[in-house]
């Protein structure tokens, strides 16, 4: 009996759970249905090949109700592709037409069935689509490593004999946006310039694209209506274009963009590129974009500079060899790194506000058409100048005595992020004779020190020390002889550009390439010395020595230069211009023998 009451309850209660679903899916149930059946949606499907081998899929909806027909406010819109393209895509972002306000998106949502990768379009405010009201907007994906080389043709032609190699790409994309309703779809591609098309999966199926050309580039069209819900058509799609005027198909691993104001006035770029080679072929030449207003670009790698030219006249388009007699191309799957220098004119860059107040907007990439996997941007102030306002809010801000050095890091960039920076400094140009007079101070302070000890009555203890990083103590051996090294390549490019050894324009991009990278080793090394002072006393001796025969050899410069002046002027006699000269020599000797010798024990700390 008591087993037989249990079953009934069990019964009871499983019809009660079930009549429940029924009335929680019902309602939903019904209103998916009235949003299918009254609801007219049309797509356009625009998918851009661009160098590089980015490929952007804009889909820009209109959505009205059908005639007569009453739809409810929407509050959003959900849109998909199979889920395999999930793996390649890198960025997602919509707007609304034609305002291109933003709109927030909810990724990695369900569609409603297995097997496809979605996105919601969340409306700010609930969509009225009633009275023949409609609504437009526009999700753009972004996806890498959808194109590949598949083959790689040589013709020769038989009157000249000239041979032209020839790439054919394939293209895999979704041929329709995967929808949770029936739509009209107008699928467009746009293949990169100077390309032919070849075939694609709609030709074996017994179609095939319209074909327009304009400006040597080739639309592809087709229309399907209607499109049902929960397309799943993945698609390829082949092209071809000559060697010489292929899109390459790269990784951008990292870019580390370093930009230093000094206190001259100058604005400089170092930016270093580390990149893949995702061609079935070797890459010979690669495209950059500057900013606008750069001034005597220069590329180089570990084995030296590399040639650079500008690809288009009027444009910030700049062409990279990576090929040379001392370089083979870079091969499939093979990674380079390389650095680009060039300076940037203050005035166009900064505006000053009052007499302190400084304001540096700047977007640090622009018109690339890559997918930047790592981007790092550094901004060092000249010393003295102190931030006070920055937007976004840096990753790391490091502040020292006199610089301060803002750090931003950015995952997966692609050319539809916004990533302009914004920075708001106070400086005083005051500070540019700074570092003379600090120079000047030291060797006083040096002076009077001496006095005050030989004057002493008993020694005083010595101050407490700081263990010494070995680290820093290479680094700053290492960094100096490189500045020496630097020096000695600004006298001799100077000297063949005084003997017309060089091109004017060469020698011009080798010297503000050598002072750029002598900025760096300067600012560098301040930090070192800074560092390595305050391990004891033998330490800060070393230092002063150094710091004090940098000054004497500036001091020889000068009188050089007066002496000269003088001489040509006809103020000095030759005989008293040559002794006055000889003199200069054993202050210099004696000045670069004292840096040789504080070096050297350097050099002994170390082993």
């Amino acid at each position: 009996m008591i087993p037989n009451l249990k079953k009934a309850l069990l019964a009871f209660h499983m019809t009660a759970l079930a009549l429940l679903l029924f009335l929680m899916i019902a309602p939903h149930s019904a209103d998916a249905e009235q949003f299918s059946s009254h609801m007219s949606v049309q797509v356009d499907h625009l998918i851009e090949i661009r160098n590089g081998g980015l490929v952007l899929i804009s889909d820009t909806f209109r959505l009205s109700p059908q005639l007569g027909q009453k739809v409810e406010p929407l509050y959003g819109f959900s849109v998909g592709f199979p889920f395999e393209y999930g793996f390649n895509l890198d960025y997602v972002t919509a707007h609304v037409e034609p305002t291109k306000e933003k709109l927030d998106i909810d990724t990695e949502t369900e569609l409603g069935k297995i097997g496809y990768y979605g996105v919601t379009v969340i409306f700010h405010e609930p969509m009225d689509l009633s009275d023949g009201k409609s609504y437009n907007f526009t999700v753009v994906f972004v996806f890498s490593n959808l194109v590949r080389v598949s083959a790689v043709r040589t013709v020769s032609n038989p009157v000249t004999g000239e041979t032209t190699a020839t790439l054919e790409y394939t293209l895999n994309f979704p041929l329709y946006p995967s929808l949770p309703i029936d739509a009209s779809c107008n699928v467009t591609v746009l293949l990169p310039d100077k390309a032919s098309y070849l075939n694609s999966s709609l030709t074996e199926d017994g179609t095939d694209f319209n074909l327009t050309e304009s400006d040597s580039r080739i639309t592809l069209n087709h229309k399907k209506s209607p499109v049902k819900e929960f397309a799943y058509e993945p698609s390829w799609l082949r092209f071809s274009m000559e060697e010489k005027a292929a899109t390459s198909v790269i990784a951008v691993n990292n870019i580390n963009r370093e930009i230093t104001l000094d206190e001259w006035g100058h604005i400089i770029s170092r930016d270093l590129y580390n990149v893949t080679n995702k061609l079935d072929r070797g890459l010979s030449e690669l495209e950059i974009y500057l900013p606008s207003g750069a001034v005597e670009p220069s590329a180089e790698d570990e084995l030296g500079f590399l040639e650079m030219e500008l690809s288009e006249e009027n444009t910030t388009r700049y062409a990279i060899h990576l090929e040379d007699s001392h370089r083979s191309p870079l091969g499939k799957d093979e990674t380079k790194t390389f650095v680009v220098s060039y300076s940037l004119p203050w005035e166009s860059c900064i505006n000053r506000s009052s007499w302190r107040d400084y304001h540096l907007s700047f977007i640090p990439l622009e018109n690339f058409s890559w997918t930047v996997r790592r981007l790092t941007v550094t901004l060092t102030l000249p010393e003295g100048a102190k931030f006070y306002a920055f937007s976004p809010a840096p990753h790391n801000l490091r502040r020292s005595v006199f610089k301060e050095t803002i750090t931003y890091t950015f995952q997966n960039v692609t050319p539809l992020h916004d990533l302009r920076l914004d920075f708001d400094f106070e400086y005083t140009m005051l500070w540019a004779s700074f570092r003379p007079t600090l120079w000047m101070g030291i060797v006083i302070i040096v002076a009077s020190s001496i006095a005050l000890l030989h004057k002493a009555s008993k020694p005083t203890p010595p101050p407490p020390t700081i263990p010494i990083n070995m680290k820093d103590l290479r680094r700053f051996v290492e960094a100096y002889e490189e500045k020496q090294r630097v020096l000695a390549d600004i006298e001799s490019t100077e000297q063949k550009a005084r003997k017309e050894k060089i091109p004017r324009r060469q020698y011009k991009i080798r010297k503000r390439t050598l002072e750029n990278r002598l900025s760096v080793l300067s600012r560098d090394l301040y930090e070192l010395r800074e560092s390595i002072r305050t391990a004891g006393p033998r330490y800060a001796d070393l230092m002063r020595q150094i710091e004090v025969a940098e000054i004497e050899l500036k001091g020889v410069e000068a009188d050089v230069r007066r002496t000269t002046t003088l001489f040509r002027r006809g103020e000095i006699s030759k005989p008293a211009h040559n002794k006055l000269l000889e003199e200069y020599r054993r202050r210099e000797d004696r000045a670069r023998t004292m840096i040789e010798g504080a070096l050297l024990r350097l050099k002994e700390e170390i082993r």
